[in-house]
């Protein structure tokens, strides 16, 4: 068996194995409680109970979910470094107490991590490795240096 890969689009591959790989977990998942729901005298469809825990923290939680689904709707059209700058940012801040979001250094701790995190991921993988990794209007190529920040 043979697989072409287009070169391109190859950064595609690990998230299509790894959401394969979680729907078959789920799955698993799924038949493990239910038969132990049946062992139980239940239905196997049984209702299992509450799926938060009371007094949650429904902000980071739902906030987590839409800074998520954001990241991955924007990193093609930005690129993945600038676009990775920025949601680690936000996920920093959105996970940050009221102590460390009212001081200053918190956030310019904050953006070094993001900044440097981002970019060494960023080079590592897309030059080091030659990995493709998902470009945008942000992606800049250094031809001299051999060097794409995507």
């Amino acid at each position: 068996m043979r697989i072409n890969v287009v070169y391109s689009t190859q950064h595609w591959i690990f998230p299509i194995i790894t959401i394969g790989v979680l729907i078959i977990l789920g799955i698993l998942l799924i038949a493990v409680e239910g038969a132990a729901r049946v062992k139980a005298g239940k239905g196997f469809f049984a209702k299992p109970g509450a799926f938060f825990e009371k007094n949650y923290d429904k902000v980071k939680f739902w906030g987590s979910i839409v800074l998520m689904f954001a990241y991955f709707f924007m990193l093609d059209k930005i690129g993945f470094t600038v676009c990775s700058i920025i949601f680690l940012f936000l996920f920093n801040t959105l996970f940050a107490n009221k102590e460390q979001m009212g001081t200053p250094k918190y956030h310019v701790v904050s953006v070094i991590i993001s900044v440097v995190a981002c970019l060494v991921i960023s080079i590592l993988f897309g030059t080091i490795f030659a990995i493709t990794l998902p470009s945008g209007f942000c992606t800049i190529e250094i031809p001299a240096l051999s060097l794409i920040i995507y």
